[in-house]
């Protein structure tokens, strides 16, 4: 793909939807991966079909929608019924992003994927911008945000990928500590502003 994509991961309640929508107002185009997994598994999709067939319908909502909680509790503590739904479903979900992300304008795309490392979708972008958080400043967001407990929330963040891998593998890291949204914008605007450079050097070169 010929298109100039950025990557744009970072743990739980690390600002990646504050971002996107900082992205989407200097006109880029954003697809996010998260919705993409969302739409291959809604009603009469392959996917959703594959997963009916394999674990019957008490996977299913009564209007025919899929029942996460149902399907979570299946293969939380299962290895090998979690490995056949990754099996089945990451082929698909690759595929709609690829097509989103084909079909997608704007001055660039945002690929917004919090398992960007996790899914090994780091080969499609052509840069990786990291949000970053410390681990208590994620927590305190994700109880805010979610209503959950302190010890979930805890949870969730000590099951991502460690912060310090994620850093590693990204072109630019922003640590969303910002004392207002407008400082959060600037910084991210400058970055905005050098992507543009970057791209008008690649097309140059081409």
């Amino acid at each position: 793909m010929s298109k100039w994509i950025l990557g744009l991961t970072g743990g739980v309640s690390s600002g990646k939807t504050t971002v996107c929508n900082f992205f989407k107002e200097f006109g880029c185009a954003v697809v996010d991966a998260d919705l993409c997994a969302r739409k291959v598994v809604m009603p009469g999709t392959k996917g959703l079909k594959k997963l009916t067939e394999h674990f019957g319908k008490s996977i299913l909502n009564p209007d025919g929608t899929l029942d996460r909680k149902a399907l979570r509790n299946i293969i939380f503590s299962d290895d090998d019924k979690l490995s056949f739904v990754n099996k089945t479903l990451h082929p698909l979900i690759h595929e709609q992003i690829m097509s989103e992300l084909d079909e997608a304008t704007g001055c660039y795309v945002v690929l917004a994927a919090p398992l960007l490392f996790e899914n090994h979708l780091e080969h499609i972008p052509s840069r990786i911008l990291c949000m970053d958080a410390d681990p208590e400043t994620q927590i305190m967001r994700t109880v805010e945000r979610d209503g959950c407990s302190y010890e979930i929330a805890k949870a969730m963040v000590a099951h991502q990928l460690p912060r310090e891998i994620k850093i590693k593998s990204s072109d630019d890291v922003v640590i969303s500590n910002y004392p207002t949204l407008d400082e959060l914008k600037q910084k991210i605007h400058e970055l905005h502003t050098h992507y543009l450079t970057l791209i008008k050097q690649d097309n140059a070169h081409d």
